[in-house]
């Protein structure tokens, strides 16, 4: 069985996947009672995690400039924001988590660059300070982000970031994965040209499979809210403390 914490940080990772996710649908996947994921959900609500919906519930971003400290993806947010620098290049992986980090940058003047259109749309609608700039390329509905081989190109040249922000979907401790191989070549490219990289690795993301990998680059800072598996070894990793060791129970019976 696991404990609250490490189920409600699964809920929370798919609901910024998926945008929504309906009560019963989350009781069969995580093997529990409806009453237990109402109980979730009506606790979540409270620190501002999502919002609760007929039948289930719905991801709701941090707001800007409001104190958001308490939120598990803050806390994780703020960890990545503390290595960007004033007047940085960013390079942004098209995941919700990337607008989570943007929230904690505050008023920092940096560049922010992306090729996601759902990222760009979302920050747009905001008055943030950072300049944002988009890569241009060509749909990949497959995928979701803009792509082309003189939009991958432009992270060498014209929009080359200082730093890349990476939130792959599955982590092991040699390799980053992706669903999706253009997402995997970009992921290598904005490494490459950064030559640092901040790799965001929700807990999800630690037990979880997907098809198309890429080694774990050089010059990089893994950074989780919970503790690395035991076979997991890295010599820069951050762990967030406000889940122990004593709060998180391993058990091999349930497959994220």
């Amino acid at each position: 069985m696991y404990v609250a914490q490490e189920r409600r940080a699964y809920i929370l990772r798919i609901l910024q996947q998926r945008g929504s996710i309906r009560s019963a649908t989350l009781a069969r996947e995580l093997g529990v009672t409806d009453e237990t994921i109402r109980t979730d959900l009506v606790d979540m609500q409270a620190q501002g995690l999502l919002q609760r919906t007929h039948g289930g519930a719905k991801y709701i971003l941090p707001t800007l400039g409001k104190d958001s400290s308490a939120r598990p993806d803050c806390q994780l947010a703020a960890l990545a924001a503390a290595h960007i620098k004033p007047g940085m290049c960013v390079y942004l992986d098209s995941d919700p988590l990337a607008l989570v980090l943007v929230s904690q940058l505050g008023d920092m003047p940096c560049t922010l660059v992306t090729n996601s259109p759902e990222l760009l749309s979302k920050l747009a609608q905001s008055p943030l300070p950072q300049q944002l700039i988009c890569t241009g390329g060509i749909m990949n509905k497959e995928c979701g982000i803009l792509d082309a081989p003189a939009a991958l190109g432009s992270l060498e040249q014209e929009h080359k970031p200082d730093i890349a922000l990476l939130i792959p979907p599955a982590v092991r401790s040699d390799v980053a994965a992706y669903h999706h191989p253009a997402r995997t070549a970009w992921a290598k490219a904005a490494a490459a040209a950064a030559g640092k990289c901040l790799i965001m690795v929700p807990s999800l993301a630690l037990h979880a499979h997907a098809r198309h990998a890429m080694p774990l680059p050089e010059g990089n800072t893994l950074i989780t809210e919970n503790n690395l598996p035991p076979n997991f070894n890295h010599p820069d990793t951050e762990l967030i403390p406000y889940i122990s060791a004593e709060d998180l129970l391993q058990a091999s019976a349930f497959d994220y």
